[in-house]
């Protein structure tokens, strides 16, 4: 019964990922849910589950798409900031911005998924 139901998870997952990238409709994607739940998901359920997960998509998608915005920002700004503190002779702000920008983009790109995981999960 545990392997029936992972595996209709899974199928949920996949036809989220579906109907978020537009190659199926939102009511497709629940049909298809339901087809495969096999009385184990109802449809108002499945409806619910497409809706919520298509959502979440979509604010993860967003928070991504600022994530790498502040990543790729940051190195000119930070580094402007620093050869402006060197050509003044105030070697301790210049160090400083240097510090905070290699902190930034670590934690930054720590964040962002990778590219070429399904789904951007670091733990497949």
């Amino acid at each position: 019964m545990d392997a029936v139901i992972k595996e209709v998870a899974e199928e949920g997952k996949r036809l989220i990922d579906r109907a978020w990238l537009g190659e199926l409709t939102r009511e497709q994607a629940v049909h298809m849910f339901v087809q495969v739940g096999d009385g184990l998901v109802h449809y108002d359920t499945a409806l619910d589950i497409i809706d919520d997960g298509v959502q979440r998509l979509d604010a993860n998608a967003r928070w991504v798409r600022i994530l790498r915005w502040c990543a790729l920002l940051e190195l000119p700004v930070y580094g402007a900031f620093a050869a402006l503190a060197v050509l003044l002779g105030d070697y301790t702000t210049a160090v400083l911005s240097v510090l905070l920008l290699v902190i930034l983009q670590i934690v930054h790109r720590t964040f962002l998924p990778h590219p070429l995981l399904p789904g951007g999960d670091r733990s497949e």
